[in-house]
C-alpha cells in the first residue's frame, strides 16, 4: 500500500502491464528524455505501471527484463506528483523495486535485481532498498533484500 503523504492514509495499489496508450498519457510532464515507447519495441522487456485501486492514473512505471540470474531494471520512474517533499504518495519506487524482485521469483529466479544508478542516487538506493554497488554506477539488490522489499511493500 502507498501512503498518502498529506494525511497518512494507506492506499491499496495494483501493478499491471502498461500499454502504449498509457505512455501517451504520461506526457508532457514526465521526465523528458525517458523514452518509454522504446521498451515496447524490445520483445524481452516488460513494462508495468503502479496505480491506486479504482484509478487508472499512473503513479509510477518500470521496465523489466529477465536475464536469468537477475531481473534487470531498464528504467524506473515516479509520476511528477510523486517526487520531492510534496509528493502525493510515499513509497511508489519501493513498490516498483519490490515488484522487480517478485517478477524474478515468478520467473524461476531468487529475487535478485540489478540496474544502472545515477551517481547522485547511489546512497539513496543503498539506504532505501538495500542495494549494493558493483562498480561506478551498476547496482544490485541481493535476493535477501529483494525478499524484504516484497514482504514490506507487496504482502
Amino acid at each position: 500500500m502507498l501512503i498518502e503523504n498529506e494525511i497518512g492514509y494507506r492506499i491499496p495499489i495494483y501493478i499491471t502491464k502498461m500499454s502504449l496508450d498509457d505512455v501517451k498519457g504520461m506526457r508532457p510532464n514526465w521526465t523528458p528524455g525517458f523514452n518509454w515507447r522504446l521498451y515496447f519495441q524490445m520483445g524481452n522487456v516488460e513494462v508495468y505501471k503502479i496505480c491506486v485501486i479504482d484509478s487508472d492514473q499512473i503513479e509510477g512505471a518500470i521496465a523489466l527484463e529477465n536475464r536469468g540470474d537477475h531481473e534487470w531494471i531498464h528504467l524506473i520512474e515516479k509520476a511528477p506528483h510523486n517526487r520531492g517533499a510534496k509528493e502525493k504518495y510515499k513509497f511508489v519506487a519501493h513498490h516498483l523495486f519490490a515488484y522487480a524482485a517478485q517478477r524474478h521469483i515468478e520467473q524461476g529466479g531468487d529475487g535478485f535485481v540489478a540496474f544502472e544508478a545515477k551517481s547522485g542516487l547511489i546512497h539513496h538506493y543503498v539506504n532505501e532498498y538495500g542495494a549494493v554497488s558493483m562498480g561506478s554506477s551498476r547496482m544490485f539488490i541481493p535476493n535477501v533484500a529483494g525478499h524484504n522489499l516484497i514482504r514490506l511493500y507487496l504482502n
